[in-house]
């Protein structure tokens, strides 16, 4: 799984270098996300049995959580290989592969938005039960949705020669890539919480 965060990272990265070389870029500062941690309670930890009474809830807890997280991280895993196309269509018109404006307008408007819309309603397909994975779930829909809404942008910046359109698709790729960045953070304090591994 420590691929496919690394993928993820780097798929949105990518989408942000892209356009950024052709177009400009704007650098946008990024606050990290802070986990939230529980205090260790010492009084709790003071007799033998205490732990022996309270230990065995907060595993079955936690491997309930465990298993919700394995299991949406599962999903995501089925919906890279779809994620890794369209990043490879893009990446092959933009930054240093850009050849010219209707090379790149016909990509983005024949494969790369069609198949990323679709990836987007796949994406929301994604109903986690458990309401912290949900939240962090929709950090990563509300960046697919960013980043398709800038690739619609970027379109219309083509057709039109739009210098303002083209900062604005910027923008939106700049505002999709920290939403990814936060959605990392949280599958890895997930992690890190459940003991999950990403590797």
């Amino acid at each position: 799984m420590k691929k496919l965060l690394l993928f993820v990272f780097v798929s949105s990265l990518m989408f942000l270098f892209g356009c950024s070389a052709f177009f400009g870029s704007k650098e946008v500062p990024v606050t990290p996300v802070t986990s939230s941690e529980q205090p260790i309670n010492t009084e709790e930890t003071k007799t033998i049995e205490t732990p022996k009474i309270t230990e065995p809830t907060i595993n079955n807890s936690n491997d309930n959580l465990a298993d919700a997280f394995t299991s949406y991280m599962d999903e995501i895993f089925l919906l890279a290989p779809e994620e890794d196309r369209l990043i490879s269509l893009y990446g092959s018109v933009t930054g240093d592969n850009y050849t010219d404006d209707a090379t790149m307008y016909y990509t983005l408007v024949d494969e790369v938005l069609p198949g990323y819309r679709q990836f987007v309603v796949d994406l929301e397909a994604i109903r986690p039960k458990n309401q912290e994975i949900r939240d962090l779930h929709e950090l990563y829909i509300d960046a697919a949705n960013v980043q398709y809404n800038a690739f619609v942008i970027m379109i219309d910046a083509l057709e039109e020669q739009d210098g303002n359109k083209i900062a604005e698709a910027n923008q939106g790729l700049d505002e999709a890539r920290q939403l990814i960045r936060q959605w990392l953070y949280g599958v890895e304090d997930l992690s890190a919480k459940t003991g999950v591994s990403l590797e």
